[in-house]
């Protein structure tokens, strides 16, 4: 539980009380990770015509009866675009578990929020890469899970 209290004036004090969530996550850690460099890109002259792909995929394993289950958002970068200037392939998961939740708020949780989560550790890590290399760093720009096909597949 966490308390905020925030002073509204010399004589006015508000507390806010903010209850954990029921849906909880372990530290998410890194998988994998494969970036290569197109050595034929030119930044000086290729520079121009540049577009990066970013193709998602999530994986959710979970036991039917067990309120935990292990999320895996995977990001390819530039996959199949031989003329892109890196390809990047990272992997990051996290174990989730969940109490007092039905059926289709899990769902939700595990489509949505659960990679949205992990989204956020996983945009330093390449936004690092790719900063390291020749290359200016990427940032991966925000994404709508609910409009991506990963999530339409886990929802059956």
């Amino acid at each position: 539980m966490i308390i905020i209290c925030r002073q509204l004036s010399d004589l006015e004090e508000v507390s806010i009380i903010m209850k954990d969530s029921n849906f909880q996550f372990v530290n998410p850690y890194l998988e994998e990770v494969n970036f290569s460099a197109n050595p034929d890109f030119h930044l000086n002259t290729d520079a121009g015509e540049v577009e990066i792909r970013n193709n998602f995929e999530i994986n959710i394993e979970r036991e039917q009866d067990e309120n935990r289950a292990k999320v895996e958002l995977m990001l390819s970068i530039n996959a199949e675009d031989e003329k892109a200037p890196f390809q990047l392939r990272i992997k990051i998961a996290s174990d989730f578990m969940w109490e007092g939740l039905g059926e289709e708020a899990v769902k939700s949780m595990l489509n949505l929020n659960a990679p949205a989560l992990l989204l956020g550790y996983m945009r330093p890590i390449v936004a690092n890469i790719t900063n390291s290399s020749i290359f200016p760093a990427y940032n991966i720009p925000f994404i709508n899970f609910k409009e991506s096909p990963s999530f339409e597949d886990n929802q059956e």
